[in-house]
């Protein structure tokens, strides 16, 4: 959190088993969970699954970019969907609609 707090990408740990997909799916996704800017790779066959992983879902990226509509023209903290807003949940947004290409491109 505090590299990313200093816009510093912040790179997890290879998966040393190759085979274990499904492991490094997990790991992929806790990895992303924390903050994470990406997970290194030994092998190709890991990199689909790594990508999967950190990319935000249909409903994150939908959400993320409603919030961000909701925030225009608001000044500091206000109110969306009954939740509390203020700076960090809105660069948390921006981050999951960059990170939306992933899934969509």
């Amino acid at each position: 959190m505090a590299a990313g707090g200093y816009s510093k990408a912040v790179i997890d740990s290879v998966h040393l088993d190759i085979a274990d997909l499904e492991g490094l799916g997990t790991e992929a996704r806790d990895a992303a969970a924390l903050g994470f800017t990406a997970t290194a790779c030994i092998h190709p066959s890991q990199v689909a699954i790594v990508r999967e992983n950190y990319a935000p879902t249909v409903e994150e990226i939908a959400s993320a970019r409603a919030l961000l509509v909701a925030a225009e023209g608001q000044h500091g903290v206000f109110s969306f969907e009954g939740r509390m807003v203020d700076g960090p949940i809105l660069r948390h947004a921006e981050c999951v609609v960059e990170r939306a290409g992933l899934r969509e491109g």
